[in-house]
C-alpha cells in the first residue's frame, strides 16, 4: 500500500473517530440535536411551617435536547441561582416535579425559582417569595404581618405551653379562676373547638412570667399599641388617652368576617382581630364571643390591675383602659426589636 493511501487511510480515521467524540459528547450533554435552553414555570409556594415549604416546576419545553437537571433553588434575597444558592435536584427527564424546601428559619421571606438544564444552558421559572410562619411551644403555627416598622402575628395566642416548656393550667371553674393569682388560660366559652378561630384567653398572670410568646417575640406593651395605633393614623396625643380614641383604626384591626351586629371590619391592617370575647374577672363566666376582642398588654396599671386594648362590634375605634388581672383576654404577640 502506498503512502498516499495510508495517509488517507489514517485521516479517515482520525475524522471517524472524531465524529464518534463529538456524538458521545453530545450525548452526554443531554442533546441529540441543536437546541435551545429549556423553558420552565414554578409551581405555587405551599404547605408553610416555620422551617420547611413545598415548591417545584412544570417543564413548557426541553428546547430539544434532554434536560439532565431540574429542581428549585431559594435564598432570602432574591434572584436565587443554582451556583449560588441552595437547591434541590430531580435528575433527568422532562416530567414535572415538587420540591421540599428544608432547613428555613421562622418568620423569614425566601424567593425560590425552579430551574432545568440541558446542553445549552439553564433556565428559570418565575420567582416566587414566601414567608415562613412562627411555631408556639405546642407547635402551633402562626403566619406574620408588618405593620409599619412592627411585625405582628396574624392570630391570637393559642400556646398551652410558656416558652420553656413548662404548661399553663386549664383552669374551667369558674370560681376557682375569680380567685387564681397564677397564670391560666381558657378557650371561649370553655370549648376547645374555638382555639382555631379565636385562640385562647389568658389571665394577666400568665402574661406577667414573660414565657408567652414563642422566644423572639412578646406580649406587647402598652406603647407598642400605641406605636401600633399611630401608624394606623392615631394622634399622639390620642394615644395617650383613655376610653375610645380614633375614627377607623379599630375597623382596620377587625378582621372581615365573624362580627355580629354588623361589626365586620376591613382588616387593612392584615392584623386579622376576631371576636373572641372575654372571661369576666368578677364570676369567671365567659361573655362577648362574636361581639368584642379584648388584649393584654404587658404594663401594669397598679398592683391589681394593667392595661388592654377593647374591639367592640358596634365600634370602629379602639377602646383603652385597665382592668383586673384576673380578667381572661386574648394575646397578640408582636416581635422583639
Amino acid at each position: 500500500m502506498s503512502n498516499n493511501k495510508k495517509i488517507k487511510m489514517k485521516k479517515s480515521v482520525y475524522f471517524m473517530l472524531s465524529l464518534f467524540i463529538i456524538s458521545v459528547m453530545i450525548i452526554a450533554h443531554g442533546c441529540k440535536k441543536k437546541g435551545d435552553p429549556p423553558q420552565i414555570t414554578t409551581i405555587e409556594v405551599t404547605d408553610v411551617t416555620n422551617n420547611s415549604a413545598k415548591s417545584g416546576g412544570n417543564i413548557i419545553s426541553d428546547g430539544g435536547c434532554e434536560i439532565i437537571e431540574k429542581g428549585v433553588c431559594w435564598n432570602t434575597t432574591g434572584n436565587p441561582t443554582v451556583e449560588a444558592d441552595q437547591k434541590t435536584t430531580h435528575g433527568k427527564g422532562s416530567d414535572s416535579f415538587t420540591s421540599n424546601l428544608t432547613g428555613l428559619k421562622p418568620d423569614a421571606t425566601y424567593y425560590v425559582r425552579a430551574y432545568a438544564t440541558n446542553g445549552p444552558g439553564t433556565s428559570y421559572g418565575d420567582e416566587i417569595s414566601f414567608t415562613t410562619k412562627v411555631a408556639d411551644a405546642d407547635g402551633n403555627l402562626y403566619n406574620t404581618v408588618k405593620i409599619g416598622t412592627q411585625v405582628w402575628m396574624t392570630e391570637n395566642l393559642k400556646t398551652t405551653k410558656y416558652n420553656d416548656g413548662s404548661g399553663i393550667p386549664n383552669v374551667t371553674d369558674n370560681q376557682e379562676w375569680t380567685t387564681l393569682k397564677t397564670g391560666a388560660y381558657a378557650w371561649a366559652n370553655n370549648d376547645e373547638k374555638n382555639k382555631p378561630i379565636y385562640g385562647a384567653l389568658y389571665n394577666w398572670h400568665a402574661v406577667e412570667t414573660g414565657k408567652l410568646c414563642p422566644t423572639g417575640w412578646h406580649v406587647p406593651t402598652d406603647n407598642d399599641f400605641k406605636t401600633l395605633e399611630i401608624t394606623l393614623g392615631l394622634a399622639q396625643s390620642e394615644a395617650d388617652g383613655t376610653g375610645w380614641r380614633g375614627t377607623n383604626q379599630g375597623s382596620q384591626l377587625k378582621t372581615t368576617e365573624g362580627w355580629e351586629q354588623n361589626g365586620n371590619g376591613t382588616n387593612s391592617s392584615g392584623f386579622a382581630a376576631p371576636p373572641s370575647g372575654y372571661r369576666y374577672y368578677g364570676d369567671g363566666t365567659t361573655k362577648g364571643l362574636k361581639l368584642i376582642c379584648y388584649f393584654w398588654t404587658s404594663t401594669p396599671s397598679n398592683d391589681l390591675s394593667s392595661i388592654y386594648r377593647r374591639l367592640d362590634a358596634e365600634e370602629s375605634a379602639i377602646y383603652r383602659s385597665a382592668t383586673h388581672n384576673e380578667a381572661g383576654k386574648s394575646v397578640r404577640c408582636v416581635k422583639n426589636d
